[in-house]
């Protein structure tokens, strides 16, 4: 059994719903073992279970405020709330289950109709499983489980890169429909689990501002969902992507829905020998892992800025994404104003875009609101 006592500033984090307990807000750690299931104390009083492992920060995960097993019927539970919380989104491609979102830090589970690509980032939870397995069974009913913790970078020292049915038959290629469009996806070979569902909505703003017989520029196209989404509102589209497996995929999707889309295939942060355009959309990787990052990621995303200014007609639209939870809105909006005034441009916001209702975060974590869009117009004045 593992038993953490928390300091007091950890015990006011569990008390406001924050779901992560770091080194410095343990006071101490009674056991043996490494990584599992801990019972949280603050003093003498019992805070919750949350998953456990000493080489990683934050180095507990909240499961649970309550004492109760974290067992397979837990596991049914949590899946049949996040199920109930989903009734109103029609579509069987979706997020199914969202982490932190949903109660369960570190497990991912994405739709693609029969089929629930997963990924799982903690060792603890890693631990459990076969729970989880036999818990999804039960509740999705699905003729696949495939695993996708294959990560670029490893979230916790540990973990297993595996990737893998874990139920039932191998995957086969899907092509979902979302916004009257249809997209490939390859489960066992995409990015993550295979498509970019928390960019729904954002896909569905960008037809809203797109110019008919106008030009458009889709950076960091993966399998083109933007691209795809502007060029079927009559844009002439260029879709950059380093990535020639993505692009060949993305390729094939511009086919099924009947448009024409311009791939090319080279590194999105250098615009060099790109045209001039009408709409600009950037939705680059996440760029940084932590908070020391910022600086950096702050200068390539400035630099970026800086050349989609450069390359947008006068009141030109853009979008500037960023995937990373330490790249907050007030970041976004320093780097596109320093842009705009070194290039003597004023900016006028259009929108955000973020997550989706399949994508829930906690008010009291701003850690899983991690996704913003930035849309804005850059004119003379």
């Amino acid at each position: 059994m593992i038993i953490v006592y928390l300091k007091k500033r950890g015990a006011e984090k569990v008390q406001r719903g924050h779901l992560w307990i770091y080194e410095d807000e343990i006071k101490s750690v009674d056991s043996d073992e490494e990584v599992g299931i801990a019972n949280i104390f603050f003093e003498d009083e019992f805070m919750g279970r949350g998953l456990y492992n000493l080489r990683a920060n934050p180095r507990l995960k909240l499961l649970t405020r309550k004492y109760e097993e974290i067992n397979e019927e837990f596991f049914v539970r949590r899946f049949q709330s996040a199920l109930k919380r989903r009734s109103s989104l029609l579509t069987s491609f979706r997020r199914e289950f969202n982490a932190e979102g949903d109660l369960i830090p570190s497990l991912i589970i994405d739709r693609f109709a029969d089929t629930l690509v997963v990924q799982i980032r903690s060792k603890a939870l890693e631990k459990m499983k076969e729970d989880m397995i036999n818990a999804m069974v039960k509740v999705y009913a699905p003729m696949t489980i495939y695993e996708r913790s294959d990560f670029e970078s490893m979230p916790e020292p540990g973990l297993s890169r595996e990737k893998g049915v874990l139920y039932g038959l191998y995957p086969t290629e899907k092509t979902l429909e979302e916004d009257k469009l249809k997209f490939k996806v390859n489960i066992v070979k995409g990015q993550k689990t295979g498509f970019f569902y928390d960019q729904r909505e954002s896909r569905t703003f960008a037809k809203k501002v797109a110019v008919k017989g106008g030009k458009a520029l889709d950076l960091f196209t993966y399998t083109g969902g933007f691209a795809i989404s502007l060029a079927s509102e009559g844009m002439k589209v260029d879709a950059v992507d380093i990535s020639k497996e993505d692009l060949q995929l993305a390729s094939e999707n511009a086919k099924l829905n009947k448009v024409k889309v311009n791939f090319i295939c080279q590194d999105a942060f250098n615009l060099n020998g790109l045209e001039m355009y009408d709409l600009i959309i950037a939705d680059p990787p996440s760029l940084i892992k932590n908070r020391s990052q910022k600086p950096k990621a702050f200068e390539l995303l400035k630099t970026l800025m800086d050349q989609i200014i450069d390359h947008l007609n006068e009141n030109g639209k853009f979008s500037i994404c960023s995937c990373a939870y330490n790249i907050d809105e007030e970041m976004l909006k320093k780097i596109v104003l320093r842009s705009a005034t070194e290039k003597k441009k004023v900016v006028r916001l259009i929108n955000w875009t973020g997550l989706p209702l399949d994508h829930p975060h906690l008010l009291s974590m701003p850690e899983t609101n991690y996704l913003k869009c930035l849309w804005g117009e850059i004119f003379n004045f």
